[in-house]
């Protein structure tokens, strides 16, 4: 699949290679495959379902046009089993631009056979909830089997604990219906939880470099000189103690926040301009503003990344049309000129917190730029002071060629050069 990094929701479709358009005879024949699959056997992560929608990804990502065209006809939806539309609910529920039809989707993956999509649907489908759903989950609950997953959603989204009986809710609903405001709920139990879990900040700026006296990034441990293992070990116990940490402390908070992103509601952009300057969850405060094209708060975010200039907040601004985020992330990347990444003398438990790291939008500022430049120059794999400052050179004199003439696709919140490189 195209992904070059992972932030979920995020700028992931923001930064994605583009694709040419899909045919539809192509991806009408992928939706015919994935309908053929046994309902038990269908998972977006093994195989078959697994190649066929890798194939989507390839024909269609990363705006998938023509399959949000399909999926929007009730003609193609009614040949689809309730799996196959969870699954696909997960590919373009990664558009900020489809969230009527990733709802709708979700909805009909509560009558899946497969246990494992049905749970998906329930929770997902919180975060997609639209008024005209309720009535169809109060009817759910006469139907064994979806009963329960429906009343469970109709008590999250409403806050109302009444009981199972499909006559108490269709009482409640006639008589409360129009006084119901699901997102208003949903946003005061968010901040009630977010209370209560805060999140750490980690030193970004020591965390994404190796140490100053360690010479060859991709150097064995134990081929080091002593000095170098020591401030490996330092690093490990320091900077990388604290990420770790921050990516702890996003495995409960992100679920969340993740539960009213995708709302289309102005009051949802406001509660997460307000977290923009939070130290911990900043970062992911930005890129959530800059994955729901919310241009209004551009100068929020200016004022919170002249402040505490992450990559991430540079990044969400950047995405947004302020090409000077590209000058300041230049300006972090020059104070580290000839400090290689860290990825190569990461312990295991690091890297694996690098999985969570990234979809909050902690990222070093070296991917940040090469992300809004949409173009490789390759500090992944500078494994020394000397590669690190070629790298680096190469990325400030792309930038001062082609400054003046860079123009944000806003599409996809990366910068293309205006006159043919």
């Amino acid at each position: 699949m195209k992904r070059r990094w992972q932030v979920l929701p995020s700028l992931l479709l923001l930064v994605s290679m583009p694709a040419a358009a899909a045919d539809k005879a192509t991806i009408l024949q992928h939706l015919e495959r994935l309908n053929q699959i046994p309902e038990g056997q269908i998972s977006d992560k093994t195989d078959p379902a697994f190649s066929i929608l890798r194939a989507i990804y390839d024909d269609d990502g990363p705006d998938f046009l023509m399959l949000r065209s399909l999926l929007g006809k009730a003609e193609v939806r009614s040949k689809m089993n309730p799996s196959v539309r969870c699954v696909l609910a997960g590919v373009v529920g990664q558009r900020w631009d489809s969230f009527s039809l990733t709802g709708n989707l979700y909805l009909s993956g509560l009558r899946s056979k497969n246990p494992d999509l049905r749970e998906k649907a329930r929770k997902r489908l919180v975060a997609f909830i639209q008024r005209p759903h309720v009535p169809e989950l109060i009817e759910m609950l006469k139907e064994p089997g979806p009963n329960v997953l429906a009343y469970e959603i109709l008590q999250d989204v409403t806050g109302q604990r009444l009981d199972p009986s499909i006559k108490t809710w269709r009482k409640w609903w006639k008589a409360q219906g129009t006084k119901v405001d699901l997102v208003g709920h949903l946003l005061n139990d968010t901040r009630k939880q977010m209370t209560q879990h805060g999140v750490r900040p980690f030193d970004q700026d020591r965390f994404w470099y190796v140490p100053e006296g360690v010479k060859d990034a991709q150097l064995a441990f134990e081929q080091r000189p002593e000095k170098e293992q020591e401030l490996i070990a330092d690093w490990n116990s320091g900077p990388a103690a604290e990420a770790r940490r921050h990516a702890d402390n996003w495995a409960t908070v992100k679920d969340m926040m993740d539960r009213i992103v995708h709302q289309p509601d102005p009051r949802v952009s406001n509660f997460f301009e307000k977290l923009v300057t939070d130290s911990g969850c900043g970062d992911y405060a930005s890129v959530l503003l800059a994955w729901r094209v919310s241009r209004t708060s551009l100068p929020l975010l200016q004022a919170a990344s002249h402040a505490t200039p992450t990559p991430g907040r540079l990044l969400a601004r950047g995405s947004l049309g302020d090409r000077t985020a590209l000058v300041d992330l230049l300006e972090i990347m020059e104070r580290h000129q000839t400090q290689p990444l860290s990825y190569k003398i990461m312990d295991d438990e690091t890297r694996s917190a690098l999985n969570i790291l990234r979809t909050v939008g902690a990222i070093p500022a070296e991917q940040a730029f090469e992300l809004l430049c949409h173009k490789n120059f390759d500090f992944s794999s500078a494994y020394t002071s000397k590669e690190k400052k070629k790298a680096f050179k190469e990325a400030k004199n792309w930038l001062e060629y082609n400054a003046q003439n860079l123009a944000i696709d806003r599409q996809r919140g990366y910068y293309t050069n205006k006159i043919k490189e």
